[in-house]
């Protein structure tokens, strides 16, 4: 099931400040997650509204995002330096 993925104006500045490999490989994961969301999901989290927030980790980053069903969009929120 292919969603339509849109992704925060600040995820994508962040995206644009890395190196073009690690560019590469969010793009990669990105166009996974576009496929198979629930696939890609490596824990969940809550939001303050109590909406489940997915994060998947890719490499030294960490991808939050939520499906939104109805409209099968992926909302892809934040892109940061995952915790370690």
């Amino acid at each position: 099931m292919t969603c339509r993925l849109l992704i925060d104006y600040e995820a994508m500045e962040f995206l644009a400040q890395l190196k073009k490999r690690d560019q590469r490989l969010i793009h990669s994961r990105l166009r996974q997650i576009q496929d198979y969301p629930s696939n890609w999901a490596d824990f969940t989290e809550r939001d303050p509204g109590g909406r489940a927030l997915h994060v998947t980790i890719c490499g030294d980053f960490a991808i939050t995002f939520w499906e939104d069903f109805a409209d099968r969009h992926v909302k892809v929120l934040e892109i940061a330096r995952a915790d370690r």
